[in-house]
């Protein structure tokens, strides 16, 4: 990444976990060559102003919602060229001129649907693992997903095998984190060092 990312203001993911999706992604789309990763890479360094849109070729910045709404159609009429999307409609319901998408790998439309999805807050769940972080961009600690997960049942009965089994979930997700985040750093070096 060789611009400074803004972070849009209509994203609901906090601003870490899109910062960590951007590493996260980016890493897995230049070792492996994932056509989704590039597509999740792709929306999120359009939507935090660092390229062109990834579907239609859009180059207006700042991203807006509705424009970010109006890609996220685009893709999905890559994903499904034949299923009746309302991509003709949503130009003046989302008063956005309308850019046809560009020919594009399925696999590569796919990730960026999920990436703009999630960024837009229409799916809670991210297009790839992410460390569990605090609002603050900490690493959450065992005991504090414990505590979440009970008080996401308060009406369970929470005897100690139930907080047994929570204990070991809330430590097998901190390792997970502390992976992803080696990861980040990983990802980051190998960019610092090529440049």
């Amino acid at each position: 990444m060789t611009w400074t990312p803004d972070e849009p203001p209509w994203a609901v993911p906090p601003r870490a976990q899109i910062a960590d999706l951007h590493w996260l992604a980016y890493g897995d789309a230049t070792e492996s060559g994932s056509p989704s990763a590039a597509g999740v890479v792709a929306a999120v360094a359009w939507a935090r102003g660092g390229q062109q849109a990834p579907v239609s070729g859009r180059t207006e910045q700042p991203v807006t919602r509705a424009v970010a709404e109006m890609e996220l159609w685009a893709a999905r009429t890559v994903i499904s060229p034949d299923s009746p999307l309302p991509i003709d409609a949503l130009p003046d319901e989302l008063g956005v001129a309308y850019c046809p998408p560009q020919q594009l790998d399925p696999q590569r439309a796919a990730g960026t649907s999920a990436a703009l999805s999630w960024l837009l807050g229409k799916t809670a769940t991210p297009p790839l693992p992410l460390p569990a972080r605090r609002p603050d961009g900490q690493l959450v600690e065992a005991q504090e997903l414990v505590d979440a997960a009970m008080a996401a049942e308060p009406y369970k009965t929470w005897g100690p095998e139930e907080r047994h089994a929570a204990r070991n979930d809330a430590r097998a997700t901190v390792e997970r984190s502390r992976r992803l985040i080696a990861r980040i750093a990983s990802v980051q070096e190998r960019v610092r060092r090529t440049g």
